[in-house]
């Protein structure tokens, strides 16, 4: 009985010890998995806010939110600045009454709807915390509960890009935590997590006893499950969700398993009982250890792979800015070189129409005159017919039948010159478009004449020796709606490139021959729109549709590994001093990005290359429908 009594009492004091250490073990890793979960919270706060950083302090944003660069949204905002940081909102406010822009992105489309609900504007407008004007600038960033869903915002004063102010607004950026967010955490955490409204019959257990002021609640739900809670406050520390976390119970089960052993020792022999006892709880510390090892391992190692995204993620966008400013500088550098050159042509155009305006002017009277005097000459020869002799040696010396034959001709071919000289100048004021500004609605056959007519001393010749030959073969093309003197510049840009080619000695093959007359063949379309409502091409033209224009030449073609690159900005195939590589870069976005259009370039070994441009009618249509 003694020996019952001593094994009962110690088959209870060793359940004790071990099941509360077992509880003990339990609560302290549920806390670390809580405290492991806020960190991941924070830390994706952290990335929003380093992003919106970056947009606040920069001067095309402060400019903006004074009103200025309305083109901002367009060229500033897009799908990286979302998927970058995994944001689902972004806001720009001047002030607690004024909301600049907002939007929010779609994952499943990758559309950018602006403006963004009015669930998420009111949200912010009732939030002056996150507001900068009139106050000292901060960093507001936090957690609120919108339509009843938790959403991590943060805020950031817009100021200059040194940092000065004041500042003139705000730049936010907002993250929703739905389903499928909290599914990527869990995975990322390895934890099986949920929330939870404050409000409702469930969970009223954990809620009492964490508005006692405990931390965190641990609840054992079965002999096999066991849950954690803590309470999720919001901007102004006000408690606003309840995060739940569920795991199972391995070492609850491996100490009932222990205590189960230690009952069949117990009741077979104390010594052997004690053997027993003390394996299992070697074993049981050796599992925890082992266990609390893999476990910091496993953090250390998501947080290693959290490190190693972000960088790669700062990687990825220190090379779009250094591909974007490699695009603004050949922007830069080719706007202003064609600007100059429009100014040039524009220039003397002016200064040679003057003085041709009045030797065209003058000639018909001076052709009226020269008639006068000659059927006055011969009316004197006629009433007159014996001259005085000093009169009929100074006509023979000057061949007066001679200078009455050839001095109608001589003012005649002198009309000619004249007239020819001002369709030169008017197809430089053509091609230079300096008269013009913005979006104009042109005949592009007109630029495509003038541009020839720039490039007439460079087609006299060419690599054979012979001249360069120019086939056209137009068709009805309705008014365009474009910015003439850019179409202009792509297309000398691609006949320049053309006349290079043609002045290259070529490889004789079974299509060209190298005594095939070296040729530059320009055709033009009209396309009706891919949907079928391009009305019928003419002068007055339809608003749907596209015109094409290909420009072929059949000199060598261009290697295929080089095809790819032709359109980067400096990239060249001409020797040192001969290339800038902006020009075909420069085309690429003028019909591209510009006029929202095509450019593409078919060259193969034996065939002729062309350059295919494909912009639609109405610009402003476009960009309606796009």
């Amino acid at each position: 009985m003694i020996l019952g009594g001593i094994t009962t009492l110690l088959f209870a004091g060793s359940s004790t010890i071990l099941l509360n250490s077992a509880r003990q073990v339990e609560r302290l890793t549920l806390t670390r998995n809580l405290d492991q979960v806020e960190r991941a919270l924070q830390n994706q706060i952290d990335i929003l806010g380093n992003a919106a950083t970056d947009y606040a302090t920069w001067d095309e944003t402060y400019a903006y939110a004074q009103g200025q660069k309305p083109d901002y949204i367009s060229n500033s905002i897009g799908d990286v600045t979302f998927t970058s940081t995994q944001a689902d909102w972004m806001a720009i406010a001047r002030d607690p009454q004024t909301l600049l822009y907002s939007a929010a992105y779609d994952y499943s489309s990758g559309q950018i709807n602006s403006p963004a609900d009015n669930v998420f504007q009111d949200a912010l407008m009732a939030l002056p915390k996150l507001l900068q004007v009139g106050r000292e600038p901060s960093n507001p960033q936090g957690i609120v509960l919108i339509s009843g869903q938790l959403t991590l915002l943060v805020s950031r004063p817009i100021l200059r890009s040194n940092g000065s102010g004041p500042a003139v607004g705000s730049f936010i950026f907002g993250q929703t935590l739905d389903a499928d967010k909290l599914a990527k955490l869990s995975e990322s955490t390895q934890l099986s997590l949920s929330l939870h409204p404050l409000t409702g019959p469930t969970h009223q257990q954990a809620l009492t006893q964490l508005k006692t002021g405990q931390s965190e609640i641990v609840i054992p739900l079965t002999a096999q499950a066991i849950a954690a809670y803590r309470l999720i406050y919001d901007l102004h520390r006000r408690p606003v969700m309840l995060l739940r976390i569920d795991a199972p119970r391995p070492v609850y089960q491996q100490m009932l398993l222990g205590l189960r052993y230690l009952g069949l020792s117990l009741m077979g022999a104390g010594a052997v009982s004690g053997l027993i006892i003390w394996r299992l709880l070697e074993r049981s510390l050796r599992y925890l250890r082992e266990r609390d090892r893999i476990q910091q391992a496993l953090q250390q190692e998501a947080a290693l792979r959290q490190s190693e995204l972000r960088y790669r993620e700062k990687a990825e966008e220190l090379e779009r800015t250094l591909q974007e400013l490699r695009k603004t500088q050949a922007q830069l550098l080719h706007s202003e070189k064609m600007s100059g050159l429009g100014q040039l042509v524009a220039g003397i155009a002016h200064e040679i129409n003057n003085p041709i305006g009045f030797i065209y002017g003058n000639i018909t009277h001076a052709r009226q005159y020269a008639h006068a005097l000659l059927d006055l000459i011969a009316l004197y020869q006629q009433h007159i017919p014996h001259l005085p002799q000093p009169v009929q040696e100074a006509q023979a010396s000057i061949d007066l039948p001679f200078i009455t034959a050839d001095l109608p001709k001589l003012l005649n071919s002198m009309r000619v010159g004249a007239e020819r000289i001002r369709t030169i100048v008017l197809s430089l004021r053509t091609f230079s478009h300096m008269d013009e500004a913005g979006l104009k609605r042109v005949e592009i056959h007109n630029g495509i004449d003038s541009t020839l007519l720039v490039l007439q001393h460079r087609l006299q010749t060419s690599a054979s020796g012979s001249a360069i030959q120019v086939t056209t073969d137009y068709s009805d093309l309705p008014l365009v709606e474009c910015y003439p003197s850019q179409i202009n510049q792509v297309v000398l840009n691609i006949l320049n490139n053309a006349i290079d080619a043609l002045q290259t000695p070529r490889i004789p093959s079974r299509f060209l021959s190298d005594s095939s007359p070296p040729l530059i063949h320009i055709q033009t379309r009209y396309l009706e729109d891919r949907e079928g409502k391009g009305g019928k091409a003419g002068k007055e033209g339809s608003t749907d549709g596209h015109i094409q224009i290909r420009i072929a030449n059949n000199g060598p073609p261009i290697p295929e590994d080089l095809q790819s690159r032709l359109f980067d900005p400096f990239f060249t195939t001409k020797p040192v001093g001969q290339g800038t590589g902006l020009g075909l870069a420069m085309c690429y976005q003028i019909i591209v990005e510009t006029h929202h259009g095509i450019l593409r370039c078919n060259s193969a070994p034996g065939h002729h290359t062309e350059f295919i441009i494909q912009i639609p009618v109405s610009q402003t249509t476009k960009r309606f429908k796009a």
